[in-house]
Formats: C-alpha cells, structure tokens, sequence
C-alpha cells in the first residue's frame, strides 16, 4: 500500500502520521518492522533503504512500515531511482508492506508527484481557515473536557492565527486553570501574533497612501493567507492606536519594539479617525459572519474607502 500525506498543515499531517503508526502496530502485535527515513538528512541511503527494506522476505509473516519524509528535498537521481522501483516492482502494494511519503513542500509539476498523486492514498493538508478553524478549535476544547464559547473562539484566531501547532499548545495551556476559556484568559496569557506585514500595511493607511496599501493586502492575499486573520490583526492594531491615542502613557503589555511602532503610527491618525476605523472594522467583522459580504472584497473596500 502507498500513502501520500502533504500540505502546508504541518500539525495535521503529522497527526495522520501518528495515527497511521499506531493502527499499524495494533494490528501487527508483535511483528512489525517499521523504518522510518528523513531524506533531508539522509538523502544518499534514502533510496537504497526504502528498497532493501520492502524486498527482504521474513521467515515470519511480519508487516512493514516504511516512512519516508521529505521525499521533494532529494535531488532529482534520487527522486527518479524511488519514481522507477516504484514502477517496476510495485512496491508497496502487497498486504505486507506500506509505504507512506510525507512532505511539506511538494513539486507539483514532477513525475514522483503526479504518479504519487494516482498510485497512492492521497492526503493534502491545507492550512485552515474560516469555519474550519473555528471547528478545529471547539472541537479540540471538546475533546479535551474544556468549555469555549463563540466570542472566545474568535478571540483566539486573532491572537494566534492558524499556527495549530502554537493554538494546541495556547489552548493546553488555558484549559489548565479551570477548564473554561474565557476572554480574560486569553488577553492576559496569550500574546498575540501580529504579522510585521501589517505594520507596512497600517503605516500606508496612517500616511494616506491607498496604493500602497493596496499592493501590500495584494502581495497578503499571494501568499494564500487568511483573509479573516488579517482582519482580526487590523482589529487588534487599531484598537492599540485607539488605547495609545487616548492615553499616551499606555503600555498595554506589549513587546517595547512593536510599542513604539504602534506610537509612532498613532501620530498619523487622529482620535475621531481612529474611532470611525474601528467601529469600521467591527461593522466588516460582523457582515462577514452573517454572510453579507466576502472577507477578501470587504478589506480592499475597507483600504480603499479611507
């Protein structure tokens, strides 16, 4: 059996991967010969092992797990050798052996990948975003005996983003006081994630360049990143502006470096302006999620009107 996990979503591909070793154990008891290959590090054995260790027959009926990750970062001889054993001796397609490919990064437009993509049991794992975050997030508070509501849950993409790996571990840590994440909680424990981009982004905004703006959220949205993030990083931007232009003295918390960006920024707005952009952005918020308009369109509108 060939198995291709891939995708930007570490955290859940790497999931599968644990589960996948623990059926294979259960159900092989005793006899299972698992190996487990990174091709960054070993790029020359790689092949070579991946070969030896499906065609060596056991006096004992004994099951295979290989596991190769990284297969795209092998050069391309490597990636041609595997592409051919393959091919030719189908392997990996008996009931005795399974191989699984795990990789991050892909090469969409090379042989491995396309025959991968129709020979094996495919997996792509995207980052989520949207709704599938926010059932990621009640379902993982769920399972983990622990209570959050819709606010809270809101709060905390803000804060962390998509980064599962960083949201299980903030979410683990909230859950530890009392079980139930509040608001409070995660404003006092959890220092949110505010992507530099949107420094540049603000600083066009406050000096009245909507081009520029413009190009930046452009270059944002390339990148595949969240619509709903950047909006919750705008969110959280504004209202330190509003807190730092209402009291210059405020500290808020935060990292000295990103504090003086923040000062500095708030020097380009005045206090009026800044109230009409935050009550603008809350008014987005809610339109996105009632449906009214698409999160993409509303923040370029949002620049572009200002």
């Amino acid at each position: 059996m060939l198995i291709f996990l891939y995708g930007q979503d570490i955290y859940q591909s790497r999931e599968e991967l644990r589960k996948i070793i623990k059926t294979h154990e259960k159900a092989s008891l005793n006899w299972f010969n698992f190996v487990r290959i990174d091709v960054k590090e070993k790029e020359v054995e790689a092949f070579e092992q991946i070969r030896q260790t499906t065609n060596t027959t056991s006096m004992f009926s004994e099951k295979k797990l290989i596991i190769a990750e990284n297969i795209f970062s092998a050069t391309a001889e490597v990636q041609n050798n595997i592409l051919n054993f393959l091919k030719n001796k189908s392997a990996g397609r008996d009931n005795e052996t399974t191989i699984v490919f795990w990789s991050e990064e892909v090469e969409e437009k090379n042989e491995l990948f396309e025959f991968l993509k129709k020979s094996a049991q495919c997996q792509k794992f995207d980052l989520l975003k949207g709704a599938q975050l926010r059932n990621w997030i009640k379902d993982y508070v769920f399972e983990s005996s622990g209570k959050i509501d819709g606010q809270e849950v809101e709060r905390l993409i803000e804060y962390v983003g998509n980064d599962l790996w960083r949201m299980s571990n903030e979410i683990d840590k909230l859950l530890s006081h009392n079980g139930i994440i509040g608001i409070m909680d995660i404003e006092l424990l959890i220092k949110p994630e505010l992507d530099l981009n949107v420094f540049d982004i603000v600083d066009a905004m406050g000096q009245k360049n909507k081009n520029t703006a413009l190009k930046l959220i452009g270059r944002y949205f390339e990148k595949g990143e969240d619509e709903i993030r950047l909006l919750g990083m705008f969110v959280y931007q504004f209202r330190n502006l509003l807190k730092v232009k209402s009291s210059p003295d405020a500290r808020l918390g935060l990292h000295p470096f990103v504090l003086r960006k923040i000062i500095a920024q708030a020097r380009n707005f005045t206090f009026e302006e800044l109230k009409k952009i935050y009550y603008r952005l809350l008014t987005i918020d809610l339109d996105i999620k009632l449906g009214k308009t698409e999160p993409k369109v509303a923040l370029e509108l949002f620049v572009a009107e200002l």
